[in-house]
C-alpha cells in the first residue's frame, strides 16, 4: 500500500491545537494591551483638556483668567501691565511663600501675611507681608529745591488681596500688586497670582 505524505492538520494534532490556542491567547493579550493604551491616552487627553478649564474653575462664575504673574517679595510693587476701568470687577487667587527677613524661617508667610501689624505698612489694618493691590490713578513728580533731584510717587488706592479676593468698584487706573510692607529690600520669595476679570454683560 502506497504511503502518502499528508500535512498535519492544525486541528488534528495536539501540537497544532496548542499552537492555535497560544496564537489566540497572544492576540487577546495584544488586543487588551491596545485597548488599555487607548483608554489611558483618552484619559490623559481628557485630563489635558480639563486642565485648561481648571484655571477657570478657580474663580467665581462669570470670571475669565486674564493674567498670571509673579509678585516678588523684595519689590515695593509689581506691575501687572493691566489697566482697570472704573467699577470693573476682578478676582485674585494667590499661592506661594515670602520671607520678610532673609534666612529667618519665623518670618515666612503665605499671601495672608504674618499675624503682625505695624503702622509702617501701606495697609496698617491688615497683616504684615500680605498680598495687596494698588490702583495707580496718577504719578506725582516733585523736585528738590536745593539739589534739583526729581522724585515721583504713585497716587492711588490700596486694597487687600490675601489668598483669594474679589474686588469691585475700583477706580480707573493701572493695576499694581505688592507686599504689605514698606521695607522689603531684605525679603525673598514670591507669590504666584492669577488675575481674573468679570465678563462684560
Amino acid at each position: 500500500m502506497m504511503k502518502t505524505d499528508r500535512m498535519p492538520s492544525a486541528f488534528g494534532s495536539c501540537g497544532g491545537l496548542s499552537g492555535v490556542r497560544s496564537t489566540l491567547a497572544f492576540r487577546r493579550t495584544a488586543a487588551s494591551l491596545i485597548a488599555a493604551i487607548f483608554f489611558l491616552s483618552a484619559v490623559s487627553f481628557s485630563g489635558f483638556l480639563s486642565g485648561g478649564i481648571a484655571e477657570e474653575q478657580d474663580a467665581p462664575s462669570g470670571f475669565v483668567l486674564v493674567k498670571i504673574i509673579l509678585v516678588a517679595g523684595n519689590a515695593a510693587v509689581t506691575d501687572t501691565g493691566l489697566d482697570v476701568q472704573k467699577d470693573e470687577a476682578y478676582f485674585f487667587s494667590a499661592e506661594g511663600t515670602v520671607s520678610l527677613q532673609r534666612d529667618n524661617p519665623v518670618a515666612t508667610c503665605g499671601p495672608e501675611g504674618l499675624g503682625l501689624r505695624t503702622m509702617q505698612q501701606p495697609l496698617p489694618d491688615q497683616n504684615l507681608g500680605a498680598l495687596i493691590g494698588k490702583i495707580r490713578e496718577r504719578i506725582e513728580v516733585s523736585e528738590d529745591g536745593q539739589t534739583g533731584e526729581k522724585t515721583q510717587r504713585d497716587v492711588g488706592r490700596y486694597f487687600f488681596v490675601g489668598k483669594s479676593k474679589m474686588v469691585a468698584e475700583l477706580p480707573a487706573g493701572h493695576l499694581l500688586l505688592g507686599i504689605n510692607e514698606n521695607v522689603c529690600g531684605d525679603n525673598e520669595g514670591s507669590f504666584e497670582v492669577k488675575i481674573y476679570q468679570k465678563r462684560a454683560g
